[in-house]
């Protein structure tokens, strides 16, 4: 059964290419794929649009990051399955694609003509329920050994803290909801650099937690400061603003930021401190032998006679 694990996988990134949702917005209409959405291609708008809006632009922006977001979790599980890396990896992505697709299933709107309305698509039901059997598939072998295999705990809670934050509303308004995965785009990687980052650390983190380096844990560190700084920052701000509010997200992802944090100050720490393996001591050198004696001068003690 093993073996056959990646199909599922394979199945939920085909079905990217077929229609993901239908999208209405008063008289207008887009039906964007999967790809659309992960490429950023606005799709064509139908209905009578005598304002000019690009409600297919419009639908990319908003839910582009969070498809991207779902197909390099599918990816990964396809990655995984095919490697045959540790069941979890697999679990992860697939778990990861399938709430990145129902957090996009709740995105609605506001629109200059009314309220955005979403239907998900074929391709949706089916990324989403491919991917949902491959994590049904994969789960009871997983959770058979996962005691053993998830210690130590804290780079597993912080990375699904992060991740969770990742992909989780983190602002809401009267007519809109944002998260952090809605600035991934593939077009535009540098814009998705700094909230991807600390997710990308955090699974770093997870993958060698069995053997952090100093330099592993220094660059997390530097990954973590300024995204904690910059969450705290936010949330100070969304506190204060009447208009919008903060979502669960940046306490997530804060939460998940301050754990992987001191795990991995924790885990230099202990290596540092951890006195080096005993070695035996290298054998001594054998000192060379001396060279024979030189030929004593005629006559001299010890040498045979001379010749008469």
């Amino acid at each position: 059964m093993r073996r056959f694990t990646w199909v599922p996988f394979a199945v939920a990134l085909a079905a990217f290419v077929l229609p993901f949702a239908t999208v209405s917005c008063g008289e207008l209409r887009v039906k964007p794929s999967g790809a659309d959405l992960v490429l950023h291609t606005p799709p064509k708008t139908e209905g009578l649009n005598p304002e000019g809006i690009d409600l297919g632009a419009l639908v990319v922006a908003r839910g582009g990051g969070l498809a991207t977001a779902a197909f390099l979790a599918f990816a990964l599980a396809l990655l995984a399955s095919v490697r045959v890396w540790d069941d979890g990896w697999a679990l992860l992505g697939a778990v990861t694609g399938v709430t990145a697709l129902l957090v996009l299933k709740t995105r609605t709107g506001g629109a200059a003509t009314g309220v955005i309305e979403v239907d998900a698509g074929a391709g949706a039901f089916l990324a989403g329920g491919a991917a949902a059997v491959g994590a049904l598939l994969l789960a009871p072998r997983w959770l058979r050994t996962a005691r053993s295999r998830a210690r130590p705990a804290a780079p597993f809670a912080g990375a699904l803290l992060i991740l969770a934050g990742y992909l989780l509303p983190a602002q809401r308004s009267a007519v809109i909801s944002a998260s952090y995965a809605d600035s991934l785009t593939v077009r535009q990687p540098w814009i998705s650099a700094f909230w991807l980052l600390p997710v990308a650390a955090s699974l770093v983190l997870l993958a060698r937690r069995h053997e952090v380096t100093p330099d592993l844990s220094t660059v997390a560190l530097a990954i973590f400061a300024p995204t904690a700084v910059v969450l705290v920052h936010e949330i100070w701000m969304l506190w204060r603003d009447e208009a919008q509010q903060a979502g669960v997200a940046p306490f997530l992802m804060l939460s998940g930021i301050v754990l992987s944090a001191a795990w991995a100050f924790g885990a230099r720490k202990d290596r540092a401190e951890r006195p080096a393996a005993a070695q035996p001591a290298p054998a001594q050198a054998r000192a060379p032998a001396p060279p024979p004696d030189a030929p004593s001068a005629p006559g001299a003690a010890g040498s045979p006679p001379a010749a008469r």
